[in-house]
């Protein structure tokens, strides 16, 4: 028998069918629902199971679409050839010494975008409310308590499985109240408060909502969707700062530093929140065998929600709740100690306790604990431990006699190894900014590593920043170079900075990162710098110039521009813009999700936020891959196609110019595009931009729950539509204006860089740590020669 035939002839689940034929969990449902030819399946216990030689045999009869087939499938290709090919490269990855990629592989490629296809799926509106929820957060405890069940407790979830498929259906709101019971059976066996029953008992499905269509979307999710389920559940019911979960790019930079491989026995988070900081420290720990891992939270919700996202990861906490200060609590053990602490607890919060208890560096102001909190992380670590607490900036700062004294003593005593500064507006629920201390237990530590992160991250909406997978990579790189006393590539080295305890002596005991690395560490320009800047500015004005005078030009051709100042003739036509173009919505999260982003993409992908003045700019930084783009290409723009806000703040639309033919569009975004012959697309680009045609949008987006327009709405918008070249006239004017307005916002660009590289020079880097700071005379002389290739410059220009 071949390797190939051995594979062939294994059983498989439904999972792993979905994944060899690169379709949805849910399409193999109903393929087995829908024909009565499709394999039966064999029973092993609780899970079922098929053999794949039957599943091929069986979808040999069935031809993939050739909207789902992929570039490198040739015409009438089966789901059965598709299975084939997959084993072919699953053994020969396997030959190479890659483990094959198969749905049971968390972190495979195929496994993550089925997830994140099964997820957009179960978060639409019409799910919410085909269970009969009124928001998001009631609808979300039953996707939560179905994942949970799935991962934590199989043998519940295959039995739900069976209730759902059995004949005739079961009810929908026993099936509700059955997941309820068995979760909450499986958190109270390991001591949590039970609520997950009471929560789905307030869900009223409707007549078309399908336990068996639910559950195929949560078999398809991997465990890291618990996390996306509690963040859209938090989003909805806007958790204050003392309950929001850690930010995902936080959680990944604080785990990645303070969890090192290896042998770990005990992990503790004494505010966990949603247990996201401890789930990520048991994923880094990487151990065959799960550590220990213990939570204290103040109410029992917290608690549910930890021990939840604990025991999906494989681990069941040791758990202690209604602990409000656990500084005082008689009932913890820290005889052994804990190897790790990664905890965020509230930032400023005031208790007002601080009881009798010995406190090593100083008893804390009862008017803030953050000083309490650090120094019970601090007792609770074991001899070689190490903690990644999260605190407010004003911690490091404080001028509070009695906290600057137990800043001092912390750093006297070694345990300070590394502040990191974290950008504003990362954390939900507070607009303070915070910082990351990593604590080791007593040392001989002569230094403290600081990192200066507060430019690091992009803001993914109007008042929310995230960390980027790029940015924990280059911080943590950072951290490394620091702790290990190796060089720092030069264009991170002005990110961090080892400064001596003489030194933060000498600052009055400050801890603030920006004290040490601050942006006067930036290198000084050079004269080349600041000609190559003004090179520039000079660029950029000639550009305004040239369209100043082409936009003037079309403003004095006096009455072939009559109609400009007064009201379109009533002989124009209207048209619906359904009859003059295509209207065709971008992708949905299912197919083009911001989570397939990275910078180092190939296709570059257009936002609403890029969406300027008509024009489209600053696209570089949200990019995916070529194979992601070959399987949208129905989405990729061509030059002159239209892009339309359609969600959120509705109406904002752009022209795609040469520069973004090739690019894709996402899903808020509606494309006008495949112009009729008469249509100018520009002059349309002008008429949307009208006060009375941004009203009709609005208002029609307005009618939904969320802002938006549809397509079909959007196919409606009567378009009065002069003869074409009349319309190239109006459209030539006021593109020459956009133009224009772009060319000024480039003006003023380049002169804000050349004033702060020239700034930079003339003041020699005054808040610079560095002493190399150019002489007088040195300085002098570089100004001179700059001098001189300036009125070179200018005299060329003049001429």
């Amino acid at each position: 028998m071949t390797s190939e035939q051995s594979r062939e002839g294994r059983l498989v689940s439904r999972a792993e069918i979905a994944a060899l034929a690169g379709v949805r969990r849910s399409a193999v449902t109903n393929w087995e629902r829908r024909h009565a030819a499709f394999p039966e399946a064999l029973r092993a216990g609780e899970a079922e199971f098929f053999r794949l030689t039957d599943i091929i045999r069986w979808l040999d009869t069935r031809q993939v679409p050739n909207r789902d087939r992929r570039v490198s499938e040739p015409e009438m290709v089966t789901y059965g050839d598709r299975i084939r090919a997959s084993l072919k490269r699953g053994q020969a990855s396997s030959s190479s010494g890659e483990a094959p990629c198969t749905s049971l592989d968390s972190g495979s490629e195929r496994a993550r975008s089925l997830s994140r296809e099964s997820l957009a799926e179960l978060l639409e509106l019409s799910m919410m409310r085909r269970w009969g929820a009124r928001s998001p957060a009631g609808y979300l405890p039953l996707p939560l308590c179905l994942t949970f069940l799935k991962w934590a407790g199989p043998e519940r979830y295959t039995a739900l499985e069976r209730l759902a498929s059995s004949r005739p259906p079961l009810e929908l709101r026993r099936f509700l109240q059955k997941a309820g019971e068995e979760a909450d059976e499986l958190l109270r066996k390991h001591g949590v408060v039970p609520a997950m029953k009471a929560a789905l008992r307030r869900l009223a499905p409707e007549r078309d909502a399908d336990a068996a269509q639910m559950l195929s979307l949560v078999d398809g999710l991997d465990r890291g969707a618990f996390r996306d389920l509690l963040d859209a559940f938090a989003e909805d019911v806007a958790l204050g700062s003392r309950e929001a979960f850690t930010p995902r790019g936080v959680v990944d930079l604080l785990s990645g530093i303070s969890v090192t491989e290896g042998s770990v026995r005990r992990i503790n988070d004494p505010y966990p929140r949603g247990g996201e900081l401890l789930a990520a420290a048991v994923v880094a720990s990487g151990d065959a065998s799960p550590p220990v891992v213990r939570a204290e939270a103040p109410n029992d919700s917290m608690l549910r929600m930890t021990a939840m996202n604990l025991m999906i990861h494989g681990v069941v906490p040791q758990l202690n709740a209604k602990v409000e200060a656990p500084w005082l609590t008689t009932a913890r053990d820290h005889r052994a100690g804990a190897d790790f602490i990664l905890t965020n607890p509230p930032f400023n919060a005031e208790s007002g306790k601080t009881g009798s208890i010995s406190w090593r560096y100083g008893t804390p102001p009862p008017s803030n604990d953050n000083f309490a909190w650090l120094q019970h992380v601090l007792s609770m670590l074991r001899p070689g431990g190490r903690a990644g607490v999260i605190m407010a900036d004003n911690a490091a700062v404080s001028d509070q006699p009695k906290e600057r004294a137990i800043r001092q003593a912390m750093v006297e005593d070694g345990v300070v190894e590394c502040i990191v500064a974290l950008p504003s507006h990362l954390f939900a629920g507070t607009t303070v900014s915070a910082c990351i201390w990593f604590l080791t237990t007593p040392s001989t530590r002569t230094e403290v590593h600081f990192i200066n992160a507060r430019r690091a991250g992009e803001m993914a909406s109007r008042t929310r920043r995230e960390l980027q997978p790029d940015d924990v990579r280059l911080l943590r790189q950072v951290h490394r170079s620091l702790r290990e006393g190796t060089t720092l590539p030069d264009d991170v080295r002005v990110l961090g900075r080892s400064v001596s305890v003489q030194e933060i002596k000498k600052r009055g005991h400050s801890l603030s990162p920006v004290d040490y690395v601050s942006v006067g560490t930036h290198a000084v320009a050079t004269p080349a710098d600041v000609a190559a800047s003004r090179e520039e500015l000079l660029g950029a004005q000639g550009s305004a110039s040239f369209l100043d005078s082409t936009t003037q030009s079309l403003w004095g051709q006096g009455t072939a521009f009559g109609h400009i100042r007064q009201r379109p003739s009533h002989g124009w036509p209207r048209r619906l813009l359904g009859d003059l173009c295509k209207v065709q919505a971008g992708p949905s999260p299912s197919l083009l999700n911001p989570k397939m982003f990275s910078r180092g993409g190939e296709v570059p992908v257009v936002l609403p936020k890029h969406l300027r003045n008509r024009r489209i700019s600053a696209i570089e930084e949200s990019r995916v891959s070529d194979r992601d783009a070959r399987r949208l290409e129905r989405f990729l723009l061509s030059e002159g196609d239209i892009l339309c806000t359609r969600t959120g703040t509705v109406g904002p639309s752009a022209v795609v110019g040469a520069a973004e033919a090739g690019c894709l569009y996402i899903g808020n975004l509606l494309r006008l595009h495949a112009f009729e012959p008469g249509t100018d697309s520009r002059f349309v680009l002008a008429f949307l931009s009208l006060p009375e045609v941004q009203a009709w949008i609005k208002d029609r987006a307005e009618m939904t729950t969320v802002a938006s327009i549809k397509t079909k709405a959007m196919q409606q918008l009567p378009v009065l539509l002069p003869p074409i070249e009349e319309q190239r006239r109006i459209g030539d004017l006021l593109c020459a204006l956009d133009s224009q307005i772009g060319a000024h916002h480039q003006v003023v660009a380049a002169a804000e860089r050349a004033h702060g590289e020239l700034a930079t020079l003339l003041m020699g880097g005054a808040l610079s740590s560095d002493e190399q700071t150019p002489a007088p005379d040195a300085m002098a002389a570089e100004l001179s020669s700059l001098g001189t290739d300036h009125h070179t410059s200018k005299g060329n220009a003049g001429e």
